[in-house]
């Protein structure tokens, strides 16, 4: 029979394990190109994952700003030039989306606002809803063992 102490062991233990786990890979950043100038960003993802991209280019010429996307299976996407974009994309295989951006084309400095998000999926059930119902799962069965287990007086 498992005692309380070790069945918070074991629950402790479980809850360590599972903020250890990569829940989303989200990130923002801020690139101020200079004319002339390019930047790459690289957004690592697994198979099955989907990625929602986000980005806004400030400045007098931000419309020129040149933007592609080197998807993991080695194709490009060139989108020419933009200022705003946002998309979401799913990926069939792991390895390295890269966002580029490429600012030759202007005589002034832009500021480039990148968001992006990566999502994980279990069996196609996002992974935090897949951890979380594991989880539920994991302490309904110890409950009804240890009920079903502990001694029972009566007086």
């Amino acid at each position: 029979m498992m005692s309380i102490r070790k069945l918070a062991y074991l629950l402790f233990t479980m809850c360590f394990c599972i903020s250890a786990i990569g829940v989303a890979n989200a990130a923002t950043a801020g690139y101020n190109l200079a004319p002339g100038t390019q930047t790459v960003c690289d957004v690592p993802v697994s198979s099955g994952d989907t990625v929602q991209v986000t980005f806004t280019a400030t400045g007098d010429e931000s419309n020129s700003l040149l933007f592609w996307i080197e998807f993991p299976n080695s194709t490009v996407a060139n989108l020419g030039n933009v200022d705003q974009y946002s998309a979401t994309f799913g990926s069939s295989v792991e390895g390295t989306y890269e966002l580029g951006f490429n600012n030759t084309s202007t005589s002034e400095t832009v500021l480039v606002a990148l968001n992006y998000e990566v999502n994980h999926y279990i069996f196609g059930i996002p992974e935090m809803i897949f951890v979380l119902g594991a989880i539920a799962v994991f302490l309904v069965v110890c409950i009804s063992v240890y009920a079903l287990l502990s001694k029972q007086t009566y007086t």
